[in-house]
């Protein structure tokens, strides 16, 4: 039902409530999402929801290279402590600047990206890039990233954004369990035994979960977003044992993305202007 999918839960409760590996969380995450996210991408292209092809084509490519170079470079170099606490961190900052967004309930908000150019090309080949990282540290990642950049710089309405990164996390997540299985042969029996209890589960709740979501308001699809967010941030914080040195790279990972994303809402209603401008001056 929302951006985030069933990998953002599943890595914070595997890893933060069970106490599973990072690892074969991740592992978990990008295989029970290919199965269930295809299922959802072939509930909503059955529907003929509203989707940003610009977003879903280019974050798609941006976020193959950004997943591979994720999983052999990036995670590797990182402890199982970092990796839980960035990953709540980044996601509640996230949550908190749409949150600030959508305190005006009419706001404009357009069904794809108005008069696209060049820069937004670039822009949503990076946001693909940095998604697929995230996705190969935590196996979720460049869902949020589309939806971030769409919600907060582009404008567009989350009834759009969601069933767009949906998709585009189906993708993005067969590109991981690919790598890990056949190329980095070093999937856990572990995740394969989570994967054949929950497999039933999700090849019926996604695409439920995103029929469901297409009927309800934006507004309840963004505070699904705050609401996941938070619990996994306040969770996190019981329960990983956190040395000086992690509170302080956690707050300073929670001050540097309110910066981040308020400067592009800010960046996003400066665009929003402009637009609306050149529309009144053709009329």
């Amino acid at each position: 039902m929302t951006s985030e999918g069933g990998g953002s839960v599943a890595f914070p409760v595997m890893t933060l409530a069970f106490g599973i590996a990072p690892a074969v969380a991740r592992d978990f995450s990008l295989m029970i999402q290919s199965c269930g996210m295809i299922a959802a991408a072939f509930t909503i292209f059955w529907m003929r929801v509203q989707l940003e092809w610009h977003s879903l084509t280019l974050c798609s490519l941006g976020g193959i290279f950004g997943m591979i170079i994720g999983l052999e470079f990036i995670d590797p170099n990182l402890t199982p402590p970092q990796k839980k606490i960035g990953f709540v961190c980044v996601w509640f900052a996230f949550a908190f600047a749409l949150f600030l967004l959508n305190r005006f309930h009419k706001r404009k908000t357009y069904r794809t990206i108005p008069e696209f150019k060049l820069w937004k090309l670039i822009v949503l080949l990076l946001t693909g890039f940095i998604g697929g990282g995230f996705s190969a540290i935590a196996g979720s990642g460049v869902d949020v990233c589309s939806f971030s950049v769409l919600t907060l710089l582009f404008r567009v309405s989350e009834k759009t954004a969601t069933p767009t990164s949906v998709i585009l996390m189906a993708g993005n997540t067969v590109v991981g369990f690919y790598w890990r299985q056949v190329i980095q042969q070093a999937v856990s029996a572990e995740a394969y035994y989570y994967l054949a209890v929950c497999v039933p589960i999700v090849v019926l709740g996604a695409p439920v979960g995103s029929v469901i979501g297409s009927h309800f308001h934006r507004q309840i699809l963004a505070s699904l977003n705050y609401i996941l967010d938070t619990v996994a941030l306040i969770t996190a914080y019981a329960i990983v044992p956190l040395t000086k040195a992690l509170i302080v790279a956690s707050v300073g990972i929670v001050a540097l993305g309110f910066l981040f994303f308020g400067l592009i809402a800010y960046a996003g209603q400066k665009i929003m202007e402009g637009v609306e401008n050149r529309k009144e001056q053709l009329l």
